[in-house]
């Protein structure tokens, strides 16, 4: 049994840790506009399957990257790299986090994460969520807040370190992101028309249309009687034989319908208006791209969206101190498995003597099994530290230069002692006298 306590909404899950803020709040001033609250409408796009798997897109692939709590480049081992890897909250794996965070971003343009944490200051849970209008207000004292509305009716405030802001197509606003409204309403539109029309034709190819011509004088109510007679008994579904015969005072003359379809170029034209908008194309959107292409899509959808969201939980998930000790959260995106083997074995052969590899690593690179030893980082003797480069340059010269000595030296005894072997006259004539 779930007691009454237990069962809280999630807005109470959520934000009921919230400390409440008891000084008033006003609305912010902002320096080009005096309204500092927007509404989101955009939620009647994602109906529209283009915008949708466009959405869903770039939400599947950057799912798939991986947020980690490194102390000076090294990985920590904590609870907070944990909640980050696994599950960011108790609703949501760290693939459902970061799927909900991008098609927030990509519908809204304006994505929010709020941080949820214990008594003693410690992260405890990340919830993105969605609402229905925000407001940036502040204090007396000048701290920001942001309050949000939500469809039920039901309002909460929190300070900004206590929310991730993750934001684009920023121009006239100060603080928040334009909408999708005007630039894409016009092509769902028109790709709804294009839909429209397409079932038209389809519906109006399945019936015969003609004229039905009586001779001789006939009354209105008998003509109707006529007419609806001729349908139910040929152009009925029942029809099955599809011949049409009239007597001397009928004359059926069918008429042939010629639905106009859109061209489909045209129709390609406005998909790809849309995929370009969001940064795509086709092959993006049905995996057939290349190596290429998926660098590009990364580098130029993806990538930006990563490091924004890295930033932020940087800035707002550890103190100016710990951030100076080098704490850092950044996001991780497995972009060798796009690659093609060849290209793999290019690039372990290009970094294998470098010494900065290990054998597990270029197991997972080959999606082979893990070597027993593979923790282990080999490194080509033919490398040298930059720092003592050169000392073993002088070392090296030194010693050549010794051994140089050494060889002459040598050299002089051996010429010294061949050359009293080599005159018998004066030896023997020292001895002889």
């Amino acid at each position: 049994m779930i007691s009454i306590k237990q069962k809280r909404s999630f807005l109470k899950k959520i934000f009921g840790n919230q400390q409440k803020i008891q000084q008033p709040l006003t609305t912010a001033q902002m320096l080009n506009t005096y309204n500092s609250r927007i509404y989101n409408y955009d939620g009647s796009l994602y109906d529209n399957a283009v915008i949708r798997s466009c959405v869903d897109t770039i939400a599947r692939y950057f799912s798939k990257m991986q947020m980690v709590h490194r102390l000076k480049g090294k990985t920590v081992e904590d609870t907070l790299n944990t909640l980050l890897t696994l599950r960011p909250n108790p609703y949501q794996s760290a693939h459902d986090f970061l799927y909900q965070v991008a098609t927030l971003y990509e519908m809204d343009n304006n994505a929010y994460i709020y941080i949820q944490r214990d008594l003693i200051g410690n992260v405890i849970a990340l919830y993105p969520f969605s609402y229905a209008q925000a407001e940036l207000k502040e204090s007396k004292n000048g701290d920001m807040f942001l309050e949000f509305a939500f469809r039920t009716g039901k309002k909460i405030t929190a300070p900004i370190d206590d929310v991730i802001i993750l934001r684009k197509h920023q121009y006239e606003n100060d603080f928040f992101g334009e909408s999708n409204r005007r630039p894409l309403y016009p092509l769902v539109n028109l790709l709804h028309v294009i839909s429209e029309g397409i079932i038209n034709a389809c519906k109006s190819s399945a019936f015969i249309r003609g004229i039905l011509k009586i001779t001789g004088m006939i009354q209105p109510e008998d003509l109707k009687k006529k007419r609806d007679l001729f349908k139910d008994e040929f152009l009925s579904t029942q029809n099955d034989g599809g011949a049409i015969v009239t007597d001397s005072q009928t004359d059926y003359t069918p008429i042939e319908s010629k639905p106009t379809l859109i061209d489909d170029k045209q129709t390609a034209l406005v998909n790809q208006s849309v995929f370009s908008y969001f940064g795509l194309n086709s092959k993006i959107i049905n995996g057939t791209y290349s190596e290429e292409e998926f660098q590009a899509f990364y580098e130029g959808v993806l990538e930006p969206l990563a490091i924004q969201l890295a930033q932020e939980l940087t800035a707002k998930l550890f103190s100016s101190r710990q951030i100076g000790f080098g704490n850092e959260i950044v996001l991780v995106g497995d972009k060798l498995s796009y690659m093609s083997m060849r290209s793999k074995v290019q690039m372990i052969n290009a970094v294998k003597d470098l010494g900065v590899i290990t054998g597990n690593q270029i197991a997972d690179i080959l999606n082979i099994e893990r070597p027993p030893d593979g923790d282990k980082i080999l490194q080509s003797l033919n490398y040298i530290d930059k720092a003592i480069a050169n000392q073993y340059q002088l070392n090296a010269a030194k010693n050549g230069a010794k051994k140089g000595d050494d060889t002459e030296n040598e050299e002089e005894n051996n010429s010294e002692g061949n050359q009293d072997e080599s005159d018998p006259d004066q030896s023997g004539g020292t001895d002889g006298k």
